[in-house]
C-alpha cells in the first residue's frame, strides 16, 4: 500500500471540508433521495408487520468501555456456526469508546435456547504496530421468548484491568424502547455510529423509522442530533426530512459548526487582502490551539490535525516569501510527517534551511539578476507552492550565478537543506511536490564543491522516474476509460465486512500507481465520487427491505429503484470525466518537469563541453 495513509487522510480532509460547500445548495438527486428515506423507513415498518411470529428478531451490537483497548475485528457464532466476521477501522474503534454501538447483525431466530459465541480482536491502544493482538472470548447459553436487542460490550475492569487483560460482557437489552433517549437506547446509539462513520443514508433512514415507530425527536441528545445534521449535509440535502424537521435545518448547523474552518478563511483572506498581521496572527492563534488541543487528546476528530497542518504549510510558504526563515523553518517542521501536506512542507523546509541567516526580502525590480552587470542582492526564495512559479524559483534563488558554488556558512546550510530533499524523493513520484523534489536536489547539487557526478546522475534518476510516471498516468487514464475506476469503487462498496471499504483501501493499493490519490485532489472528482457511491448505496439498502421492489417515482412513474439506478450512471459518467481531466493535468505537469530535467542535464553537458574546450578543439585544430 505505497501510498495508503495519504490516501486515508485525503479522503478524511475531504469528507470534512470539500463536502460542505457543496450541500449549502439541493443537488439534483435531492428529491430522490428524501423519497428514498421515506420509503426504507415506511418499508421497514412493513416488513417488521409481515414477520412471522414463530421467529424472534435478535439485534447483536457491538460496543466498547475498555479505555486502553481498541478493537480491530469481531467474529459471532450462533449454535456453532459462524454468522458473522467483521473488520473495524481506527475510525470506528474510536466511535465505539465515543459512545456509538456497531449495529453487528440482525438474525430471525425461533424460541428456545441457543448458544451465543463471540471472539474479539483487540490490541492496546498504546502498543506499536508488531505487537501482540488479543482474543477476547464468551460463549452464553440464552433461553429467547421474544425480541431482544444484545450487546457485546468489550471492558477492562478489576483485576482484568490490573492484568491489563480485556472481556467480553453480553448485554440483553431487551426490546426497543421508544421511551429510552439515546445515551442509553443501544439502536440510537447504533443511529449515532452510522451517522459518525459517514453512513449517512443509514443514519438519517434508520433515525425516521423510529420517529415512525412511535420514538420523539426530543429524545435525542444534543449530539445525536448534530450529527444527523451533518449526515443530512454529507447527503446533499437542503433540508432534512419532515419527520426529522424539529432538528433544524442542516445547512446552517454545518456554517455554526464550522468555526474553526471560518477562522482559517479569515487569515487567508486577510493575508490577501495586503492585512497580513491580522492575517497571521488569526492563523498562529488556530495552529496553537489544535497542536494544544492534539497534545492533550482532547482533538474531536483528524480533520482539526489535518487543518493544523495546512495552517502550518500556509504560514511556512508566507515567513517564505518575506525573507523570515527561520519562523518558516518552525512552520514547516510542526506539519506532520505522515500529513497529506508533508510533501510540499519538506519542498519548503529545504529553501528555507538554505538560508536560514536571511530576514529580508528586497523587490522584485531591484533583484533582477538576470540584467548584464547587475549585482546579485539578498533575496528571498520565492516559493509560492504554485506550479507555475517552480521554474522560475529554482532558476533564481539561491543562486545568482548558474555555477555558483556554495562554500563556508552557505555550504553548511545547502547541506541542511539537503536533508529534507533527500526523503522527499523517496516519495511517491506522483505526488507534484516530490516531482519539484527531484530537479530541486540536483539543482542545489550542482551548487556544492565536487559534487558535479552526483547531481548528473541524480538529473538522470528525475529523468526515468518522471518517464515512468508517464506510463503510470496513462496507463490509469486507459484503467479509468474501460470502466476499471468504477469497478473497483462498486466492489469496495459492496464489502459490508469491512470497515476500511468506505476510505476505499484497495482501491488505493492495487489501481495502478494507486492514481486515486491524484484524483482526491481534485474538488469536481469527489463530488462526483461522493453522489456515485451514495445512489449506490442507496439502491443496495433499499434492495435489502421487503416490499421496496413495487414503490413507485412521481417520476414518470418508474421505480424509485430504476431513478435511483439512472442517477447513479450518470454521476459514474461525471466521475470518469472529471478522472480523466485531473489525470490529463497531472500528466502535462509531469512532461513539463520531464523537459525541464533534460534541460538542465543538457545545460550540465554544454558547461562540461566548455570546460573541455580546449583540449578537444585545440587537437582539432592542429588537424
Amino acid at each position: 500500500m505505497k501510498i495508503l495513509a495519504l490516501s486515508l487522510s485525503k479522503i478524511c480532509w475531504c469528507v470534512a471540508i470539500l463536502l460542505l460547500p457543496m450541500t449549502l445548495y439541493a443537488s439534483e438527486s435531492d428529491s430522490v433521495k428524501v423519497e428514498a428515506l421515506n420509503l426504507y423507513s415506511s418499508a421497514r415498518l412493513a416488513s417488521e408487520a409481515s414477520k412471522q411470529e414463530e421467529l424472534h428478531q435478535i439485534r447483536f451490537y457491538v460496543s466498547r468501555l475498555a479505555e486502553n483497548f481498541e478493537i480491530q475485528a469481531v467474529s459471532l457464532s450462533v449454535d456453532g456456526r459462524e454468522v458473522v466476521k467483521y473488520k473495524y477501522s481506527e475510525l470506528e474503534s474510536r466511535l465505539l469508546f465515543d459512545g456509538g454501538v456497531h449495529p453487528l447483525l440482525t438474525l430471525s431466530l425461533p424460541p428456545g435456547s441457543h448458544q451465543i459465541a463471540a471472539k474479539f480482536v483487540v490490541i492496546n491502544r498504546d502498543a506499536g504496530p508488531n505487537a501482540d493482538r488479543l482474543f477476547p472470548r464468551i460463549e452464553k447459553d440464552l433461553t429467547l421468548t421474544g425480541n431482544t436487542q444484545l450487546e457485546l460490550e468489550l471492558l477492562s475492569e478489576g483485576m482484568a484491568k490490573w492484568l491489563k487483560k480485556p472481556s467480553i460482557l453480553l448485554h440483553d437489552r431487551g426490546e426497543e424502547d421508544p421511551a429510552l433517549n439515546s445515551d442509553s437506547n443501544p439502536f440510537l446509539r447504533a443511529v449515532y455510529f452510522n451517522a459518525r462513520r459517514h453512513y449517512a443514508f443509514e443514519a438519517l433512514a434508520e433515525a425516521m423509522y423510529y420517529v415512525k415507530k412511535g420514538g420523539q425527536v426530543a429524545q435525542f441528545s444534543p449530539r445525536l442530533q448534530q450529527t444527523l445534521k451533518q449526515s443530512a449535509v454529507e447527503l446533499g440535502l437542503a433540508a432534512l426530512p419532515s419527520e426529522l424537521a424539529n432538528i433544524g435545518d442542516p445547512a446552517s448547523s454545518a456554517r455554526a459548526s464550522d468555526d474553526i474552518y471560518q477562522k482559517f478563511n479569515s487569515g487567508v483572506g486577510l493575508i490577501n487582502r495586503g492585512k497580513a498581521a491580522e492575517g497571521v496572527a488569526i492563523l498562529d492563534a488556530l495552529s496553537y490551539t489544535i497542536r494544544e488541543s492534539n497534545g492533550s487528546g482532547t482533538a474531536q476528530n483528524s480533520n482539526e490535525a489535518l487543518l493544523g497542518d495546512k495552517i502550518n504549510l500556509s504560514l511556512g510558504f508566507y515567513f517564505l516569501q518575506q525573507g523570515d526563515s527561520e519562523r518558516a523553518v518552525n512552520y514547516f517542521s510542526e506539519v506532520r510527517r505522515l500529513s497529506p501536506y508533508a510533501n510540499k512542507a519538506l519542498v519548503g523546509l529545504g529553501w528555507a534551511l538554505l538560508s536560514p541567516r536571511q530576514t529580508a526580502v528586497q523587490a522584485l525590480a531591484d533583484s533582477d539578476i538576470s540584467a548584464p552587470g547587475r549585482k546579485a542582492k539578498n533575496m528571498a526564495y520565492l516559493w509560492s507552492g504554485s506550479e507555475d512559479d517552480i521554474a522560475w524559483a529554482r532558476r533564481h534563488t539561491p543562486f545568482r550565478r548558474a555555477w555558483a558554488i556554495a562554500s563556508g556558512a552557505k555550504e553548511e546550510d545547502l547541506q541542511a537543506a539537503m536533508v529534507p530533499w533527500m526523503e522527499l524523493i523517496n516519495r511517491d513520484p506522483l505526488d507534484p511536490a516530490v516531482q519539484e523534489g527531484l530537479l530541486i536536489l540536483p539543482y542545489a547539487m550542482s551548487h556544492w564543491a565536487g559534487q558535479g557526478a552526483r547531481a548528473e546522475s541524480y538529473y538522470v534518476s528525475a529523468v526515468n522516474r518522471l518517464q515512468e510516471s508517464l506510463l503510470i498516468l496513462e496507463s490509469a487514464a486507459e484503467d479509468v476509460r474501460s470502466g476499471g475506476l468504477l469497478e473497483a469503487v462498486i466492489a469496495a462498496d459492496k464489502d459490508k465486512l469491512n470497515g476500511w471499504g468506505i476510505w476505499l483501501c484497495d482501491l488505493s493499493a492495487d489501481r495502478q500507481g494507486a492514481y486515486l490519490d491524484l484524483l482526491l485532489d481534485s474538488s469536481s472528482f469527489h463530488f462526483a465520487l461522493r453522489e456515485f457511491r451514495q445512489l449506490g448505496r442507496i439502491v443496495e439498502v433499499l434492495g435489502g427491505v421487503g416490499q421496496v421492489g413495487s414503490a413507485s417515482s412521481a417520476a414518470g412513474g418508474s421505480t424509485l429503484l430504476g431513478a435511483l439506478d439512472k442517477l447513479k450512471a450518470q454521476w459514474g459518467l461525471k466521475l470518469e470525466r472529471a478522472a480523466i481531466a485531473e489525470l490529463d493535468k497531472h500528466r502535462q505537469r509531469t512532461e513539463r518537469y520531464l523537459a525541464e530535467a533534460n534541460f538542465a542535464m543538457a545545460r550540465n553537458h554544454e558547461n562540461a563541453r566548455r570546460q573541455l574546450t580546449e583540449v578537444v578543439w585545440d587537437g582539432e585544430a592542429g588537424k
